[in-house]
């Protein structure tokens, strides 16, 4: 059954997403994540550095009602009760 769901939602997935993110995507490689980093970095008014970082378990850190507080559109549309 996954594979029919992956036989028809990665052609959709593949149109709409970033056209520069190479994880876990069929048809790409990290050379073509290597060659793309090239392309942008050989210009003359390229960025100097490069950041990476691990996101994982960002969002855990987060405190849910300060992020209610300054964005009221992301109210949960559940209650616990």
């Amino acid at each position: 059954m996954q594979a029919l769901y992956l036989l028809a939602l990665d052609p959709i997935a593949e149109t709409h997403a970033d056209p520069n993110s190479y994880g876990f995507r069929t048809s790409r490689a990290p050379a073509d994540a290597i060659e793309q980093c090239f392309i942008a970095l050989a210009k003359r008014a390229s960025p100097q550095w490069i950041l990476e970082g691990d996101i994982r378990a960002c969002f855990d850190e987060l405190s849910h009602d300060w992020i209610w507080l300054i964005s009221p559109w992301t109210k949960p549309s559940f209650t616990n009760g």
